[in-house]
């Protein structure tokens, strides 16, 4: 299973005319650190574990949210890592780690350079002007978990993902319910926000990812990929821990 299968990647939609561009508030996303977890049986051909941390740095005078995770697919090791402004998140840069090599995504307004290199060190690259300013698919949970969210709440956005080799796509998310969470038997529920997201047709149709997101935090809790018929392929978990107010970058 691939890092996008859960991260909202986007594929071709219409937007509608009475759709507005969605304006994210960056710092509602706190930092954390904590880990992915998927329970035997939940996708079939290996249970991600690993760690994700999400962090506020500083480069190049600009202060930045960072997300990076670690994580195995039975005994093959993935990672990624996006790095966006803090107030807008838009996105600068995307790395993405996988056994067969190294993806790269480097964001400046509507253009994109991407490049992949490969582990027998072979390079592909190409630089993009899109018709929008698009936002990154990997990490989009980040800037769904940022909006201005209620049951009802919908938003229409234009995504870059960053294995494809062009292009972007619209991206519609909806918050349809607000429900308890509950992580661990030995630990309180919580509410959360139920946000579906449309990824396009798959091959059996309509597939979706559908995220938890902790209405008290803003913390992405759970992340499930279902298909059009509400069935649920596979269930991402993220237990997060807030960083101490000391610990965190200014």
């Amino acid at each position: 299973m691939s890092a996008g299968l859960l991260a909202c990647a986007g594929l071709g939609m219409t937007l509608p005319s009475d759709m507005q561009p969605p304006v994210p508030e960056g710092g509602r996303i706190k930092p954390a650190v904590g880990w992915l977890t998927t329970e035997r049986g939940e996708i079939a051909g290996g249970a991600p574990e690993g760690s994700v941390a999400i962090s506020v740095v500083r480069k190049e005078g600009r202060t930045l949210l960072q997300q990076v995770r670690h994580y195995m697919v039975g005994e093959a090791e993935y990672g990624d890592s996006i790095l966006l402004d803090r107030s807008t998140l838009r996105p600068l840069e995307t790395y993405r780690w996988t056994p067969a090599g190294t993806y790269t995504a480097k964001y400046n307004h509507r253009v994109i350079d991407r490049s992949f290199r490969s582990v027998r060190g072979a390079v592909s690259s190409s630089n993009e002007t899109l018709d929008v300013e698009p936002f990154s698919a990997l990490g989009m949970e980040l800037f769904i978990a940022s909006l201005p969210l209620n049951v009802g709440y919908q938003a229409v956005l234009p995504v870059a993902v960053d294995t494809a080799a062009r292009g972007w796509a619209w991206l519609r998310c909806t918050v349809h319910s607000e429900q308890q969470l509950q992580e661990r038997r030995d630990q309180r529920s919580f509410d959360a926000w139920i946000v579906d997201c449309e990824n396009g047709p798959g091959a059996d149709g309509l597939e979706r990812t559908r995220l938890w997101i902790a209405i008290d935090g803003r913390s992405v809790r759970k992340i499930d990929h279902i298909d059009a018929d509400n069935v649920v392929l596979g269930t991402l978990r993220r237990m997060l821990l807030a960083i101490p107010q000391r610990a965190s970058a200014k």
